[in-house]
């Protein structure tokens, strides 16, 4: 019955020719964009994972044709990117458990702001939803209820939280989108805070109920979907441990390739000229979404366009668009400890780290808030001779960077051919109508 309901709540918002093709195609050709090795993908799933994911990605295409190609061709990597790290042992990753269920997390609630915005349009905002979607939640009446079940020492599990479409909520339910250690600890928090979780608590279960609804009418593959949360989380695991960002975005370290002492030698007299510390640097930088709209715009910057121009395009942040006009930042002071240097704004410890390494063309680099694009323009360095045991750390740090990240892309390639994909270009090409 809640998915009839929802059905006639989406088709307005989809529109009856949405519907229409999905149907065409449901008779017209097989329901698989491609198969692999290790799985496949269904038109529902490409559907789903398109408007969710792809919003505003290689719209520059000359056509939606090539857009859908390119879309397909971006999956096909993103699942060699997954192959990848399950070589490297991130199934074994003390991490991986905790950062899929961020990652399964954020989809229900990419899902279910995509709804929500189809559907309300410029009338979305977060307060309506509750009452919107039919959530009642009285936080008053449910805090004395939990504080008398606290008192008496009765089991919170069939503890009424709320009514959704006029169907009780009990604690219990609401146990898939919380952690162990939430869903043990929130009951014994002080009331403001144990109020404010739930609040949380009970938006994240929203949207997992109207994720579930917009999968379901896309007749979307949960397992399917659930292997490009694992991808996901591979892109972050694979850029640490290639050296391609820093271990904020994920817990490791960069892969320990051994050195001979002497490549260390021969890699500190490359860097001589460089190693010399950075008075000040002249740059800009911007921050974006994700690695396709990054492409998009070092392409344009490669012919010669302008950072700060195009930064209220591409900036996944309006504060990202002022760092788009260049600046001088100050280097590092020798006389101060690396506490100090750790105190120093995130994006000036990155640009001057990068100016260190005479990086001239930074490439995109996955930081805590997105894609990091930064322009270098100038580099004012000390004179001063620096020693080989001085720097050492330094050296060796540089030299497996760019060992580990010649091999970044050549190895997805590799991991992503040993899949033996099988592409349905008649799915792909019909495809176009969506």
């Amino acid at each position: 019955m809640a998915n009839k309901l929802f059905l006639q709540t989406i088709r307005p918002v989809l529109g009856l020719s949405f519907l229409l093709v999905l149907s065409a195609l449901s008779t017209g050709c097989s329901k698989y964009v491609y198969e692999h090795d290790a799985g496949r993908l269904s038109r529902g799933s490409f559907l789903f994972l398109k408007q969710i994911y792809y919003q505003g990605q290689f719209e520059e295409e000359e056509n939606l044709a090539k857009r859908n190609q390119a879309i397909v061709d971006d999956m096909a990597t993103v699942e060699g990117i997954g192959a990848l790290a399950k070589k490297k042992g991130i199934l074994e990753d003390a991490s991986y458990a905790e950062y899929m269920f961020r990652q399964e997390r954020s989809r229900h609630g990419k899902a279910a702001i995509w709804f929500w915005q189809q559907k309300y349009k410029e009338k979305f905002n977060w307060q309506m939803l509750f009452s919107a979607e039919k959530l009642s939640y009285d936080e008053r009446q449910f805090a004395r209820s939990l504080a008398e079940a606290v008192r008496s020492a009765k089991p919170i599990e069939d503890l009424f939280v709320a009514a959704f479409e006029g169907k009780p909520v009990h604690y219990k339910n609401l146990r898939s989108v919380m952690s162990v250690s939430d869903y043990a600890q929130l009951p014994t928090l002080n009331e403001a805070a144990m109020l404010s979780g739930m609040r949380d608590v009970l938006k994240a279960w929203l949207e997992k109920q109207i994720h579930d609804r917009v999968a379901w009418s896309m007749s979307a593959d949960e397992a399917e979907l659930r292997r490009f949360d694992h991808n996901r989380v591979a892109t972050l695991y694979l850029k640490v441990r290639y050296g391609k960002a820093g271990k904020g975005i994920y817990p490791g370290a960069m892969d320990k390739i051994a050195l001979t002492p002497t490549e260390i030698y021969d890699h500190y007299h490359k860097l001589q000229n460089t190693l010399a510390d950075v008075i000040w640097v002249k740059a800009a930088f911007t921050v974006v979404a994700d690695d396709s709209r990054a492409e998009e715009l070092m392409a344009k910057l490669d012919k010669g366009a302008n950072l700060a121009e195009l930064a209220p395009k591409y900036a996944s942040a309006p504060k990202f668009i002022k760092t788009a006009t260049p600046t001088r930042i100050l280097g590092y002071d020798r006389r101060q400890g690396v506490d100090a240097r750790d105190k120093r704004d995130y994006y000036d410890r990155l640009i001057i780290d990068m100016a260190a390494r005479d990086v001239a063309k930074p490439e995109p680099y996955l930081g805590k808030d997105g894609i990091v694009i930064v322009k270098i323009y100038e580099v004012s360095r000390s004179l001063e001779q620096v020693k080989l045991q001085d720097v050492a750390w330094k050296v060796e740090n540089d030299l497996r960077t760019k060992m580990l990240n010649s091999v970044y892309e050549p190895d997805i390639k590799d991991a992503r051919n040993k899949l033996r994909f099988k592409f349905n270009q008649r799915l792909i090409d019909r495809l176009n109508y969506l």
